[in-house]
């Protein structure tokens, strides 16, 4: 009895065995078989859908390295469209493949997309990955590639010299290879990091031949190979750096080269407004008119607002030189117009890949989910399955196996749930880092064009004073109010973007601030005496937030500048104590004071009192009629 019960057993656990063996190599071969579909496929929505396929069928134990092709190919397919998809998915799949062949070319993938973001370091870590991963296997034309394209890097980081020393090296293997075209990319981003380097050593003529060598070389093998698309890119090069040696016989001998050559008529936008400048600084202003006409023309057709813009701000300069005001003020209209436009697009682009992002994630984490959630009624499918082969006299037995079965799917779930938590912290974390690189990019934004648009009006302005005699008194006060408004708003726009810049303010740089804001208020109003105080029980370790730290500040000036405007005050005084919890600003005046229930409260006293409430703080406001004003804001 006993030896029937042991051998039946053994027969039932031995027919499990099988059959599901015998499921997972027909499931198996199922999705090789779709893989190397998925490999032959050129349209993107495809291998989409192939990728999608194959990722369904893959259990949470699937084959690793599988899972991670199905990820490469689902994010190549998002390369050309949306780059935040195309990295999510590389990364993914950088980290289940081990040794693949597919693995040089995502990390490459993924160097280019970073740089097209600007991403320059995480572009760096890329593109070094990928020329560690190809010089272990021995791939030479991919090395030559990768050091060519870490140049390229460089360049784009203003690191000029080490993209000239990693061209080089890429430049030994190129010609190992006998590779025409390689040969050609390294002379030109060699030149082109000469040029950069000349003009940033004071228009330095012996870097600028230099550069003139190494992008004549370029467009020498680019046209061996019969790549004339980037042998008309160099030329215009070539000409570039001719304009900037003054040489402008030359310039315009090569940018009418790469103008020249046929096609690529939807790249000729910005050569042609090369040439108009040329044409321009040599006093030919009518071949200027018609050649940066033509310009204009071509970036309307081809839709390259980018060079549309360069073409009105030399259309504008046009008209300066020819003493057509009216006209260069058009062209400069139009110029801004087209300027802050590419600028909002940008931003909002931003916005909606950022938006986009976050949709991807919580779709993610819900499919996560519901993995789960099958994986669970699939192993509850699989237990009846396995009671229908049992045998009623091995219930115990399979009582046994089950319970087994139970505590690893318990502790599988336990598993996933721990990865989906940590999928979550992992994507809080990214979020807020691309929020934090956002924010400084929009402050660089604003600093380098809100900031520069600012200073051309002063100046400006300042160019209309001296270039017309204005006697009307009215209109001269009236420049001069706007240069004054104009001079604050720089100076506002620094403080925004000093608090955007910072996770954290400390006193003592708000103590600063402080302290330059009553210095250039003295200097507008020597009479008055102003006096700033901290107390020592203040601790000067104390951090605000960016958010409190601005309206603090913001505060203080609005009461400074009611002070200096309406109250006549012979002095005022900045105290900063601490009193229990709170840090405490006293802002007081010996000035005219007002009467608080009879004043018409303007937008400076609610402005104040808003701002205080924004940061859950505390605005007092002490004045009587001849008794000065003092104002309390307790932090």
């Amino acid at each position: 009895m006993l030896f029937f019960f042991t051998n039946t057993l053994r027969f039932s656990i031995l027919t499990l065995v099988f059959l599901f063996m015998g499921m997972e190599f027909a499931a198996a071969q199922d999705v090789k078989s779709l893989l190397q579909e998925l490999e032959n496929l050129q349209n993107d929505s495809l291998i989409r859908l192939k990728a999608q396929e194959i990722l369904e069928k893959q259990d949470l134990n699937g084959n690793e390295n599988i899972i991670g092709k199905a990820y490469y190919y689902l994010a190549s397919s998002f390369d050309e469209k949306n780059n935040y998809k195309a990295i999510e998915f590389y990364k993914k799949a950088n980290e289940l493949l081990e040794n693949d062949s597919v693995l040089e070319d995502s990390f490459f993938r993924q160097s280019r997309i970073h740089t097209i973001f600007s991403e320059f370091p995480e572009a760096m870590k890329m593109a070094l990955k990928s020329l560690e991963y190809n010089k272990l296997n021995n791939n030479l034309s991919k090395v030559q590639r990768d050091m060519s394209y870490i140049g390229y890097i460089n360049d784009r980081m203003y690191e000029f010299k080490a993209s000239i020393d990693w061209n080089r090296k890429s430049l030994v293997i190129a010609k190992q290879l006998k590779d025409t075209m390689a040969m050609a990319y390294c002379f030109g981003r060699i030149g082109i990091a000469y040029d950069e380097l000349a003009e940033k050593d004071d228009f330095n003529p012996k870097l600028f031949d230099s550069a003139l060598y190494y992008n004549n070389k370029a467009a020498k093998y680019a046209e061996l190979t019969g790549n004339l698309g980037y042998a008309r890119t160099t030329y215009s090069n070539i000409g570039n750096s001719f304009s900037k040696l003054k040489n402008y016989k030359k310039a315009e001998e090569y940018t009418l080269k790469s103008l020249a050559i046929p096609g690529f008529e939807e790249s000729k936008g910005v050569t042609l407004v090369n040439l108009g400048k040329i044409y321009l600084e040599t006093g030919r202003y009518n071949e200027a008119k018609k050649i940066l006409d033509s310009a204009m023309q071509n970036t309307v057709k081809y839709g390259t607002r980018k060079y549309q813009l360069e073409a009105f701000y030399r259309l504008h300069e046009l008209d300066v030189k020819k003493n057509d005001y009216k006209n260069a003020l058009k062209n400069y209209i139009d110029y801004k117009s087209i300027e802050d436009s590419l600028l909002n697009e940008t931003k909002t682009k931003q916005i909606v890949e950022a938006q986009e992002q976050y949709k991807t994630a919580e779709k993610e984490r819900e499919i996560l989910m519901q993995r789960t959630t099958l994986a669970e009624q699939d192993l509850i499918i699989q237990e009846r399955n396995y009671q229908i082969f049992g045998l009623i006299a091995l219930a115990v037995i399979m009582s046994v196996i089950g319970y087994l079965i139970y505590k690893q799917q318990q502790l599988k779930n336990n598993q996933l749930k721990k990865e989906s938590e940590l999928k979550d912290a992992l994507l809080k974390i990214e979020t807020q880092n691309k929020l934090q690189e956002q924010r400084l990019r929009i402050s660089r934004d604003l600093h380098d064009n809100i900031g520069a648009q600012l200073t051309f009006i002063i100046s400006s302005i300042d160019n209309l004073k001296y270039a017309f005699e204005i006697n009307d008194h009215k209109l001269k006060h009236k420049l001069n109010t706007i240069s004054d408004f104009t001079s604050s708003t720089i100076y506002e726009l620094r403080d925004t973007i000093w608090a955007m810049n910072k996770n954290k303010i400390t006193f003592e740089d708000l103590q600063t601030r402080i302290s330059n804001y009553i210095d250039k208020a003295h200097l507008s109003d020597a009479q008055v005496k102003f006096e700033f105080n901290v107390e020592s029980n203040v601790d000067t370790s104390e951090k605000f937030s960016s958010v409190e730290g601005m309206n603090i500040l913001r505060i203080i000036q609005e009461a400074i500048h009611n002070s200096l405007k309406y109250a006549n005050a012979k002095r005022i005084n900045v105290d900063v104590s601490k009193k229990n919890s709170n840090v405490e600003f006293q802002i007081s005046d010996d000035g005219a004071g007002f009467d608080l229930e009879k004043v018409k409260r303007g937008n400076g006293l609610n402005n104040m009192e808003k701002r205080a409430m924004e940061i859950n703080g505390s605005l007092d406001i002490k004045s009587g009629q001849g008794k000065g004003t003092t104002i309390i804001l307790s932090v």
